[in-house]
């Protein structure tokens, strides 16, 4: 289906767009019996082991960033040759009062040009009492500087955090289970804890034209799953064969040790943008 130019236009004036509809009710459902089963196999929180490329290891979850549906609407944006680079879950259990400070993601990045598209994926209901994500419109069109507040509570390990937010400005993307938000690596966003009596869990989704290229990690690579690579800049993950594929899973920790690392080095460095 993609989006229409009004939608387009709308994600580059504001740095973000939703809601999308991707997924049935009934699919996300399934998706998100899926992710419990997936939890109780791993036996702690997903989030805390599979970052960076928490599709990496799972044929399910590569279905779902392979999704033409979802393809479709990534292309209008980016064009049709599109490389998935990243993915990562952001949960939140029911009165969960765990939030995420106001924040851009390029500031763990080093993508050039900055021009990461995030496809936020809901796998069940996103809203105000269960912390959904909210965006300060525009604010992707200029630098963000970070100050760092570690916080127990705080999923940025590191607590970096945009100052002068002002938070009547930013608008939430409330989803219903199989909708999907986009949003543009620079934008201002960040979520409230979970006032309500069910989980919040996205599927965090991160693609980028072929032309565009991370450079802070020597030898990153990525997926392509639409269209074609004329320029090479990316080397390519492994497929899973099955599910907890063990050699997905060893490139899957070995790149987040990578990523980890250069941020921490930004920490230290006290790099603020």
């Amino acid at each position: 289906m993609g989006l229409t130019d009004e939608q387009v236009r709308a994600y580059r004036r504001d740095g973000f767009f939703s809601p999308i509809d991707v997924f049935s009710q009934a699919e996300a459902a399934g998706l998100y019996a899926r992710f419990r089963r997936l939890e109780e196999e791993l036996g702690e929180e997903v989030q805390k082991r599979l970052r960076i490329k928490a599709h990496l290891p799972y044929p399910w979850l590569c279905e779902i960033v392979r999704d033409d549906r979802l393809l479709d609407a990534v292309e209008a944006v980016i064009g049709p040759d599109i490389l998935c680079w990243g993915a990562s879950f952001f949960t939140k259990k029911a009165g969960d009062q765990r939030y995420v400070s106001w924040h851009t993601d390029s500031f763990y990045y080093g993508i050039e040009p900055a021009e990461t598209l995030t496809a936020w994926v809901s796998f069940n209901i996103s809203d105000e009492v269960s912390g959904a994500v909210r965006y300060v419109p525009g604010s992707h069109l200029s630098p963000a500087e970070h100050e760092f507040f570690p916080n127990e509570k705080n999923l940025i390990t590191n607590g970096q955090t945009v100052l002068g937010v002002v938070e009547e400005d930013a608008v939430m993307a409330v989803l219903q289970p199989g909708q999907v938000a986009f949003h543009h690596e620079s934008v201002v966003h960040g979520s409230a804890p979970n006032c309500s009596d069910h989980d919040r869990i996205g599927l965090s989704i991160h693609y980028v034209s072929p032309d565009v290229r991370e450079t802070r990690i020597e030898g990153a690579t990525a997926m392509l799953v639409r269209g074609e690579d004329h320029h090479g800049h990316w080397g390519w993950d492994p497929e899973p064969v099955e599910d907890h594929d063990t050699t997905c899973l060893a490139a899957l920790a070995e790149i987040h040790a990578r990523y980890r690392s250069a941020a921490d080095q930004k920490v230290v460095a006290g790099v603020k943008q």
